[in-house]
């Protein structure tokens, strides 16, 4: 399994770029509050109007072990020059029988 991560640098850039568009945050409490050494995993993401990519975030952020989850509307060029993919190892050896038969049901 893949997964597509960047780092609170890469978050904060994506944040400014998304900056008065439909989907942002406010950058100030954003800023202040994320984990400076978090790891960010995009969840979602999909072409909007034509122009620029919408996308679903669980951040990691100060003094909790729960996500936040933040929608963006960003550059193709922004998200793709901030972002990188990682290899996720399945935690269960059994995982690949998992739905085996499901097309059965």
């Amino acid at each position: 399994m893949k997964a597509t991560v960047t780092n609170t640098a890469g978050i904060i850039h994506l944040v400014i770029n998304a900056s008065g568009r439909n989907r942002c945050v406010y950058e100030d409490k954003f800023v202040k509050a994320i984990d400076p050494l978090g790891i960010h995993f995009l969840s979602i993401q999909f072409p909007h109007n034509d122009v620029e990519m919408r996308t679903q975030w669980m951040c990691r952020m100060k003094d909790t072990k729960e996500p936040v989850v933040i929608w963006l509307d960003v550059d193709f060029d922004a998200l793709s020059s901030v972002t990188t993919e990682l290899e996720i190892p399945a935690t269960d050896p059994d995982l690949d029988e998992f739905g085996k038969g499901l097309a059965d049901i």
